[in-house]
């Protein structure tokens, strides 16, 4: 009888131990966008969802615009326990998973609707198995923007590229693209492009509409080529250490925000994209639409140096089948 209720009493300081701890929990999520963009938004719908189904339990803190750090050293403070969530650029994240440069390859989805069936299918089940294999948990995939390219001059064709400095994402897949392009791709860090580009550092970036506009780019690149070259995806993660260390309903309800807020954000971005471009071409940007075929052909090469593994070949021949 005394073992018994011993044993009871272990149980039940353990659940009121959980409670207790679950009750004052906050989460730290940061991300490299501003107030106004997708990703804030997406964050404050997935804060929205958690304390929705912890019953205010747990919340999270939302820290906008490199707050905490550039993509990279939020990625390192998850590993770290320095923070709990963070929404990377797919790229940055691929220093740590190399599966992930999938991701990264030049016109690899038709529309946002073929990379939302890749996204949420096979390939992005089995891309998540390789962030957990890597220390990382999957919580949804968000949109990074269809990408364009943003100039100092028009770009009307592909050879209005030659020898032009764009800047880069700090991206392997990304700079090889626009060597190929014939530019010459230099990957400044985000928060020096506005200036570099006033300063003529470089001639162009590639951009969505949201960054362009967010970021006040156009003020100093006023010509947007339509190039589509790219959909970016960004992966919103946690360390696998730290979201077994919590309880399963609390775990629960990152999955069920992860999921929620990623539809959320997607539908956000496309609804911005609209909207935005109207508001560019009211303030005297200049939309050129190149040929893509060009752009396509020269793609070619960095399929050929980055699909480098059997497990990135069978994941494009999928890709490739969703469309």
């Amino acid at each position: 009888m005394k073992k018994s209720i011993a044993v009871g009493m272990v149980a039940l300081t353990s659940i009121y131990s959980t409670l207790s701890w679950a009750e004052s929990l906050v989460l730290r999520a940061g991300h490299s966008a501003n107030l106004s963009e997708p990703y804030q938004k997406g964050l404050e719908k997935f804060a929205e969802v958690v304390e929705r189904e912890t019953d205010g339990e747990v919340t999270v803190q939302i820290f906008p615009n490199n707050q905490l750090g550039n993509e990279r050293e939020m990625i390192e403070g998850l590993l770290l326990g320095t923070l709990d969530i963070t929404v990377p650029t797919n790229g940055v994240l691929t220093n740590f998973v190399p599966e992930l440069s999938l991701f990264d390859l030049p016109f690899l989805f038709d529309d946002r609707q073929h990379m939302y069936r890749v996204m949420d299918g096979e390939v992005g089940e089995r891309l998540a198995g390789s962030m957990q294999e890597n220390g990382f948990k999957l919580l949804g995939f968000y949109e990074a923007g269809i990408r364009h390219i943003v100039t100092k001059e028009p770009v009307n064709s592909i050879d209005d590229l030659e020898r032009q400095s764009i800047r880069t994402m700090q991206i392997p897949a990304h700079v090889a693209a626009f060597n190929e392009f014939g530019a010459n791709a230099s990957p400044l860090v985000y928060s020096e492009l506005y200036a570099a580009l006033e300063s003529g550092v470089v001639d162009g970036a590639e951009a969505a509409y949201t960054n362009y506009q967010a970021q006040r780019f156009y003020e100093v690149a006023p010509y947007l080529a339509e190039v589509s070259w790219t959909t970016l995806v960004a992966d919103l993660v946690m360390s696998e250490e730290r979201f077994q260390s919590l309880p399963d309903n609390v775990q629960q309800a990152l999955m069920t925000a992860g999921r929620e807020s990623a539809e959320y954000e997607r539908q956000v971005y496309a609804e911005m994209d609209e909207r935005i471009r109207e508001e560019l071409l009211s303030a005297g940007v200049e939309f050129t639409q190149p040929d893509l075929e060009p752009f396509q052909e020269r793609s070619q090469s960095v399929y050929s140096e980055f699909v480098d593994t059997d497990q990135k070949q069978e994941l494009l021949e999928i890709i490739e089948q969703l469309r």
